[in-house]
């Protein structure tokens, strides 16, 4: 009886204490006279935006279907910004690395043109980055550029760095391309349609390629009747050339005595030897001495720079693999994601020809995006 006692004891115990304990643990209300109040009001499809920590009114953002516009209220993109002020519509800056991180920094702006249809003969990939000057004035011709590049400070930061593969180019331009410094190249070509078929082919013709930087002039004249002549040339000819070389070919007849009686002065230059009335070919290659070829002396042979050194233009001209060209010692970087959208690429089209690829993960929308996350 006394065990029973002690049982009834307890219970009755816990169930007087277990009341008391749950009322403690339940949150207190607060008086409803404390409770902020929201205000203020909206006009349909505008992003709310808090004035107040207690008062909502209209952002600028608009939202209609699945469109927001910044400064108009008929998006024509799924993110569309007008401004009104005389500031940038956009701006973007990429996350600089941490001191001793040895990471990248990342992009201000990573774009991907959107793929054509895949079973349409004449669709085109969407481009990565439209971009559209600004009118000019009425006064002078003032228009804004499509695009303004600044490399990196601190040296083998590129203006614009372009890549293609074969069958595309790296840069196709429509119209004059100005150039105030030096164009370097593996060839300069220049290709036009081809005069004897002009719908079906090209002609291609290679620059002179000279050690100095040459110009080269030609002309006929004829021989008076002592079998002389002479030939002038432009007031500027001397100003702008040094180091003359002459050809001389007789036209229609030979002339074996044919010779430069006296070179150029005055910017001219006199033929002697040959017979009356022959026409001659005279050809004329002069040294530029204008002020900027005598500031920048073409020089021949130079040495690689210390990042440079070991790697090559060409790289599968001399056996090496492509992380072995110049590019990817100046722009690392750069020429990874080159490479690492390639990849991509060549996976999304080997699965979709049925194939197998070595990676089917990856974000076929994003792929400049993706590698940069893996720097």
């Amino acid at each position: 009886m006394v065990r029973i006692g002690v049982w009834l004891s307890a219970s009755l115990l816990l169930c007087c204490v277990l009341p008391t304990d749950a009322q403690q643990s339940q949150p207190t209300l607060k008086n409803e006279s404390t409770i902020n109040t929201v205000t203020g009001k909206g006009t349909a499809h505008f992003v709310p935006l808090w004035l107040t920590t207690t008062s909502l009114g209209d952002s600028s953002i608009f939202q209609t279907g699945n469109r927001l516009g910044i400064g108009t209220k008929t998006p024509d993109a799924l993110l569309d910004v007008r401004v009104s002020a005389l500031i940038p519509a956009l701006s973007t800056h990429g996350a600089s690395a941490p001191g001793g991180s040895d990471q990248n920094g990342t992009d201000g702006v990573n774009a991907k043109g959107g793929d054509a249809d895949p079973d349409s003969g004449f669709a085109a990939g969407g481009a990565g980055v439209r971009a559209t000057g600004g009118a000019s004035s009425e006064l002078i011709s003032s228009a804004g550029p499509g695009g303004v590049f600044i490399g990196g400070s601190g040296g083998g930061g590129d203006g614009v760095d372009a890549s293609c593969d074969t069958g595309c180019f790296a840069g196709n331009f429509h119209g004059n391309i100005n150039v105030t410094g030096a164009i370097t190249a593996g060839t300069k070509d220049f290709k036009i349609d081809h005069p004897l078929d002009p719908a079906n082919k090209y002609l291609l013709h290679a620059s002179v390629e000279s050690s100095e930087m040459k110009n080269i002039y030609d002309g006929t004249v004829v021989l008076d009747e002592n079998g002389q002549a002479v030939v002038r040339l432009p007031d500027w000819f001397e100003a702008a050339n040094s180091s003359f070389r002459y050809q001389l070919t007789a036209i229609g007849a030979p002339s074996p005595g044919l010779y430069i009686s006296q070179k150029i002065s005055n910017n001219r230059f006199r033929i002697a030897g040959g017979k009356p009335g022959v026409e001659v070919s005279w050809q004329v290659t002069g040294v530029r001495q204008d002020v900027y070829a005598t500031a920048h002396p073409l020089v021949v042979e130079q040495e690689k720079n210390v990042r440079e050194r070991g790697y090559y233009i060409h790289p599968e001209l001399y056996g090496a693999p492509e992380e072995k060209s110049v590019e990817w010692a100046r722009n690392p970087a750069w020429m990874q994601q080159v490479k690492d959208l390639r990849r991509r690429q060549l996976a999304r089209g080997e699965n979709s020809n049925g194939g197998t690829a070595t990676n089917t993960t990856l974000d076929p929308n994003n792929e400049l995006a993706a590698a940069a996350t893996r720097r």
